[in-house]
């Protein structure tokens, strides 16, 4: 059994490790179905978080850690269907997909939370132009 752990070097008459021969494969699965375990953790852990968990318990409840939490509360607050299928395909990581709909995620937030007097949508189109609005903002979903 020894023999398997460790090997006794001719030299030295001590006790080595073995040395490893090969590629080292993790013994734990990174994927499920099809599914990237590390981020339907996340995402699991982050649908606890918007149901009134603080961060960390999600994290802790779900084994995932509270940066890849808030990634995929990132990513759900932007309603991204298509990336939040990529990361949990693991074609894009989370942490880079949260990066690109960061701020997109916040003026969507930002808008839901408003009332309906607090929302100056009017303004807004006045500060930045109608035409710019519409050309960036409406035209293309159309």
């Amino acid at each position: 059994m020894l023999d398997n752990v460790n090997y006794i070097d001719a030299h030295s008459s001590q006790i080595q490790p073995k040395p490893r021969s090969g590629h080292y494969r993790s013994s734990r699965r990174h994927y499920r179905a099809g599914r990237c375990a590390a981020a339907v953790r996340a995402f699991t852990a982050a649908r606890l978080h918007s149901c009134g968990y603080t961060l960390v318990a999600a994290a802790e409840a779900c084994g995932s850690c509270v940066p890849y939490v808030a990634a995929a509360d990132t990513l759900l607050k932007a309603e991204n269907t298509a990336l939040i299928a990529e990361v949990l395909r693991g074609d894009v990581q989370l942490l880079v997909a949260a990066g690109r709909v960061k701020l997109l995620a916040d003026l969507a937030d930002a808008y839901r939370k408003a009332s309906a007097a607090d929302r100056v949508v009017a303004d807004f189109a006045r500060t930045i132009g109608v035409a710019t609005l519409w050309d960036d903002a409406i035209a293309p979903v159309i």
